[in-house]
């Protein structure tokens, strides 16, 4: 028997109340590949291109050509391969355990994003609610704003997320679609 993914087990019955396209994505128990176009803008700041390029997120640009793989692994973890354009990252999702009970755990190269879920029938809202790098937490100051909201339209997902940091301020706003695609 396949677990559930890390949405169903935090979601509960909730998940249910989803949009389709953000049920179909977050319910997998087998690899599915997407694609589509974002919208990406970031602030004219080099230090914010720095940490852009650092974490390998999308450049600024209109109808950017987008991929997404999806990977389950079939115990309750997913690992998920992006392309935006020709920038490329990677993340392991995760339902959080002890002191993260009941929380999304994002793995992203040598930091833990842990994201606090809120279903709704528009969507599914992710919000950051601390971080780790290296498995240490980081001081609350330093936690970057992350928003994200996933909804749907007809056959496709929708995403809307933003990224703020502290000092630093706006960082990266990308939103756009996707659907599914043929393997």
């Amino acid at each position: 028997m396949t677990a559930q993914t890390p949405f169903q087990s935090l979601l509960g019955a909730d998940f249910g109340r989803l949009p389709a396209p953000v049920r179909d994505l977050h319910g997998l128990s087998e690899t599915a590949f997407t694609a589509g176009q974002a919208d990406i803008t970031t602030a004219a700041n080099p230090l914010t291109w720095l940490l852009c390029w650092m974490a390998g997120l999308p450049r600024p640009g209109r109808h950017v050509p987008v991929t997404v793989a999806f990977h389950p692994d079939g115990k309750g973890r997913e690992w998920w391969e992006r392309h935006f354009a020709s920038r490329r990252y990677a993340s392991t999702i995760a339902a959080g355990t002890g002191h993260d009970e009941g929380l999304l755990i994002e793995y992203f190269g040598p930091f833990r994003l842990i994201t606090k879920l809120t279903p709704g029938e528009i969507g599914l809202a992710w919000s950051l609610v601390r971080w780790r790098v290296f498995g240490f937490p980081l001081p609350r100051w330093s936690t970057p704003t992350i928003e994200c909201l996933e909804g749907g339209e007809g056959n496709r997902f929708l995403f809307d997320i933003r990224v703020d940091f502290p000092i630093v301020g706006h960082v990266i706003h990308y939103r756009g679609w996707l659907e599914r695609t043929p393997m």
